[in-house]
């Protein structure tokens, strides 16, 4: 369906276009959600902000996710994160939430998020799958007032559209009942690396100069 984030992202960027679609502040999630942001950037001429938020991991299983935490430590739990023990999640999202803090300074980002209030922001990410990393984004942001926040990606699974739907106006070109794995849509898929996800936001703060 996409070749790469990077299409992934032009036809995203296309259909706000064609719908007259308009905002104030770019968030792209980290890693991928800023790939497929960057064509947004270079369209609609705005910087991209990375939204910094990470799977909470099982007790039982590190690649099981059971959650997902922000950066300032909101989170959202499923309903494997509901049964585990009260003591590990404290400390697990902790844990999470200071390995956010670390990656937020090696990427050098002093963004002050007041600035988004009653602002229109739209947060860009490679898929919803679950949907609960970025509902704890979406969360996380909507503490500092905006005037409305969109979830923009090229595909979704049809349970993560209805639990993104909550929390913001979702957008997404494609939305598939029978959803297995936001991967499954890219016949590219590699894993970004923190210096590429770098180089994306250092150029996208010029085409908000343009």
């Amino acid at each position: 369906m996409f070749k790469n984030r990077l299409d992934g992202g032009e036809k995203l960027a296309k259909e706000l276009i064609d719908i007259g679609f308009t905002f104030d502040i770019l968030f792209g999630c980290v890693r991928g959600g800023v790939e497929v942001a960057y064509p947004l950037a270079h369209t609609f001429k705005k910087e991209i902000i990375p939204l910094f938020v990470h799977k909470i991991p099982s007790s039982i299983n590190e690649e099981f996710a059971i959650g997902a935490v922000s950066l300032d430590g909101v989170y959202v739990l499923n309903e494997y994160g509901e049964k585990e023990d009260k003591g590990y999640l404290k400390e697990v999202v902790k844990k999470t939430v200071e390995l956010l803090l670390e990656r937020k300074e090696s990427y050098g980002i002093d963004f002050d998020y007041k600035k988004i209030k009653d602002k229109s922001v739209v947060v860009v990410d490679d898929g919803i799958a679950t949907g609960e990393t970025l509902y704890a984004g979406v969360k996380s942001l909507k503490k500092y007032n905006p005037k409305e926040i969109y979830v923009a990606v090229p595909v979704s699974s049809y349970e993560g559209y209805i639990k993104l739907s909550e929390v913001a106006k979702v957008i997404a070109l494609y939305t598939d009942k029978y959803f297995f794995a936001v991967s499954q849509y890219y016949d590219e898929f590699q894993q970004l690396e923190d210096s590429q996800v770098k180089k994306y936001l250092q150029l996208s703060k010029e085409f908000s100069k343009i």
